[in-house]
């Protein structure tokens, strides 16, 4: 495993609470039941951290399996962020009420990083018909920084897709584009902002 990976690991469970660690990483699916059941959780964090570490070692994760711990994190700890709020419309004469998401990942992501080049996009589907992307920006000469990703959430079937505000603010108008190369849809991004709980009632 790479040592970038590794440290990307590390700092994502430093973040997760012990009391929600099980939890999240059984939510993960990269580490095994058995493998889970040979961490003591009643250590120091610091050795659950290290065993854990080893674990992702031996089964060489990925950055693409680091960035899915984060999604996932973030997840349950999307009420501490804020989201811009994106609606979409149809285009003339364009039809998008069915949605491949296959076909959308694949375009969203090719889309993407022949805009720019140094840039990784994972994706996490939800039972709530909702896909979570995390893209982690680079520029022409530096690498992604995996610390200050942007979050994109869409909902299927409604037509709100909502991002994470970031720091980051030169690469939103990309990130519009590529929504609409890849929906073939039109966005219209409020000024507004929303919590989880408003995000939520958004999509009902």
């Amino acid at each position: 495993m790479d040592e970038t990976v590794a440290e990307f690991i590390k700092r994502t469970i430093l973040k997760i609470p012990m009391n929600e660690l099980t939890t999240i990483l059984k939510a993960w699916d990269f580490l095994s039941e058995n493998q889970l059941q040979t961490v003591n959780f009643r250590q120091r964090k610091e050795s659950v951290v290290q065993h854990l570490i080893r674990l992702c070692e031996e089964k060489r994760a990925s950055l693409n399996d680091a960035a899915l711990l984060d999604i996932i994190y973030t997840q349950f700890h999307q009420h501490q962020k804020v989201w811009d709020v994106f609606q979409m419309s149809k285009g003339p004469g364009e039809d998008v009420d069915l949605f491949d998401m296959k076909q959308f990942k694949n375009s969203f992501k090719k889309i993407l990083q022949r805009a720019l080049k140094n840039v990784t996009v994972s994706f996490r589907e939800t039972e709530e018909n909702a896909v979570w992307i995390r893209i982690a920006w680079g520029t022409q000469y530096t690498k992604p920084n995996q610390y200050k990703p942007t979050y994109v959430v869409y909902y299927s079937q409604t037509p709100y897709a909502f991002k994470s505000s970031s720091t980051l603010r030169r690469n939103t108008p990309l990130l519009g584009q590529e929504l609409e190369a890849t929906g073939k849809i039109y966005l219209r991004q409020e000024e507004i902002t929303l919590d989880i709980t408003e995000m939520k009632k958004a999509c009902n």
